[in-house]
């Protein structure tokens, strides 16, 4: 948005003027360029308010949304999980959208600004189609603002009227919860249904406070939608079953998510019912700059009634075509390993949860576990060291060699008083002890799987540590083949987009038992030593060394090419500290 009209809008709002009153000003100055009369046909918004937009501007239809989104409080925008969709993105991702439909009626089932919807007319436009059928019939919309409903309108009838005011059909666009209603939030919607949806719906993220959906809601579209969802699955997943519902028997679907729905085991329900009813073409991962938030975003492209073929892969805001597929029915979260230049494998075996157990703590046990920490003494008894992600390098254990951050303060040797937790919290007291075994540790949110063994039985993971409990005999093969290259490849392409950042690893416990181990062999076993050798090396030199050799033997034992993932992981292993 240009800066003169991005410093308008914000005086505008500072003194008091409301998001339509802003966008009505917009929508006048665009409708007096184009010569369009008032004269009582015009759409409702251009009757709003009496504010003058600015001079000296380039005005395009877009604008009008732009402005209106822009202008709503901030808290609005985050509980609502608004983000405006920049136009050019939108004309892209629409061209991918409707690219080989038939001709015929699209809904965007959260309008927002519009800015789908236009991108659509001009699409279509560009198809052939007359400014008038595409406003009067092919745009449809829902959203739960009324306001929303109003800039939309008014968009696309601008945008297709020239000499007189040419609006959308009685029921196009409509005041509905399309969660709720689906097909239903029309009154007489087409009866054959959509030939594509498209849209940006809120995303709602259930681990932020600020958009946190009520329990009661959670039931409500699980029981709507018939998937069985974990409580964190992003609000914006859902739209994708409504978009499903919404289609014909031949059509297609794209609509922005957040990249958690890549590979979060809360949305898998909702992965697998689209999986079953209907075919991946595309994914388009856009990356973290493509809103204002910051958000990581992607947009599945889901078909109803085509061949399935291997699926297309587009990158960030330019939206590149690679000449990598997805193969059929392959891991969405591998589209976000390609684009990362993550090296492709194919891992099979034995589950890591056949000779093992894996276990994460949650806020409960983080936050329960606060006043029972302190600073190690060596007077100290019924005590024991809590080891934090920070603490975790790939097999080394730092704690003790610098500064850890912990619940908001910095220690270098934490240590859980038991005594003390055993007097005042029973049902932790216990859960601690249960991680008081032979285990290893896992780091989460790293650019490789960071793992350290526990052979005594004696370091306690805050969470988001994960606690892998196992035979002792079992520690230095599990502790090898975690710490390879080969997994740390097939950990990022099996759940990419799920971390933070969309360059690191996030897996959950029930995802670490579920990786795949290698078959008894040589290999295995020298792994197994260079592993030790590694953890217990005295040098710099001889750590690396001992790493890289288990590294190497574990790749080989998998089958794997060992060059392409060595020099990919090397890349990407932490700097000695």
């Amino acid at each position: 948005m240009d800066k003169g009209l991005l410093d308008w809008v914000s005086k505008q709002v500072l003194q008091g003027a409301q998001p339509l009153e802003i966008a009505a000003a917009v929508a006048r100055e665009i409708a007096k360029a184009k010569a369009l009369p008032i004269d009582g046909s015009q759409p409702s918004l251009l009757d709003v308010g009496s504010l003058y937009a600015p001079e000296g501007i380039k005005y395009t239809t877009d604008l009008i949304g732009s402005v209106y989104e822009q202008s709503l409080d901030t808290l609005t925008r985050r509980h609502g999980g608004v983000h405006y969709t920049p136009f050019e993105i939108a004309k892209k991702l629409a061209r991918i959208a409707l690219e080989g439909l038939p001709v015929g009626p699209v809904c965007d089932p959260s309008v927002g600004g519009g800015s789908f919807l236009l991108a659509v007319a001009e699409y279509l436009s560009d198809c052939g189609e007359s400014p008038t059928k595409i406003v009067q019939e092919l745009l449809w919309g829902i959203d739960l603002d009324q306001g929303a409903i109003e800039v939309a309108n008014a968009s696309i009838s601008i945008w297709g009227s020239f000499d007189k005011w040419v609006v959308p059909n009685s029921g196009n666009l409509t005041v509905a919860n399309s969660l709720q209603g689906g097909l239903s939030s029309f009154s007489d919607p087409p009866k054959s249904g959509f030939v594509a949806v498209i849209g940006n719906p809120p995303f709602q993220n259930q681990l932020q406070e600020s958009t946190v959906r009520p329990i009661e809601q959670t039931r409500e579209l699980r029981e709507k939608w018939g998937v069985d969802t974990g409580p964190y699955a992003d609000t914006a997943s859902y739209f994708l079953l409504v978009a499903l519902s919404l289609l014909g028997e031949m059509g297609k679907c794209l609509l922005i998510q957040p990249q958690s729905i890549l590979s979060t085991a809360d949305a898998e329900p909702i992965r697998l019912k689209l999986a079953e009813a209907a075919n991946l073409e595309g994914i388009w991962i856009g990356g973290a700059n493509i809103f204002e938030a910051g958000v990581n975003v992607c947009a599945p492209l889901i078909s109803i009634g085509f061949t399935q073929k291997p699926a297309r892969i587009w990158k960030g805001p330019e939206i590149k075509e690679l000449k990598q597929r997805l193969i059929n029915k392959e891991n969405w979260a591998n589209a976000l390993a390609i684009t990362q230049d993550v090296p492709t494998v194919h891992l099979s075996g034995e589950k890591l949860g056949e000779v093992s157990a894996a276990t994460a703590g949650f806020r409960d046990q983080f936050y329960g576990l606060v006043p029972h920490v302190c600073e190690h003494d060596i007077n100290q008894t019924a005590v024991a060291p809590l080891i934090t992600v920070g603490m975790i390098d790939p097999l080394r254990n730092r704690w003790g060699t610098a500064n850890f951050r912990y619940a908001g303060k910095f220690w270098s040797r934490p240590v859980v008083n038991l005594q003390t937790l055993n007097e005042t919290d029973q049902e932790l007291y216990e859960w601690v002890q249960e991680r008081l075994r032979p285990k290893i540790l896992l780091a989460t949110q790293t650019k490789v799987l960071e793992v350290i063994p526990d052979l005594d039985g004696k370091l306690i993971p805050s969470t988001p540590v994960i606690s892998i409990e196992c035979d002792p005999q079992e520690i230095w093969k599990i502790t090898a083949v975690l710490s390879s290259a080969a997994m740390s490849a097939y950990a990022f392409s099996t759940t990419a987009g799920s971390a933070l950042s969309s360059n690191t690893i996030k897996l959950s416990a029930k995802q670490v038992i579920d990786l795949p181990l290698p078959s008894e062999s040589r290999h295995l076993t020298k792994a197994s030593k260079h592993a030790e050798s590694a953890f217990n090396a005295e040098t710099t030199e001889e750590k690396k060394e001992q790493i890289l050799k288990m590294s190497e033997e574990i790749n080989t034992a998998y089958g794997c090419d060992n060059e392409i993932l060595q020099k990919w992981w090397i890349q990407r292993l932490p700097k000695w500290r």
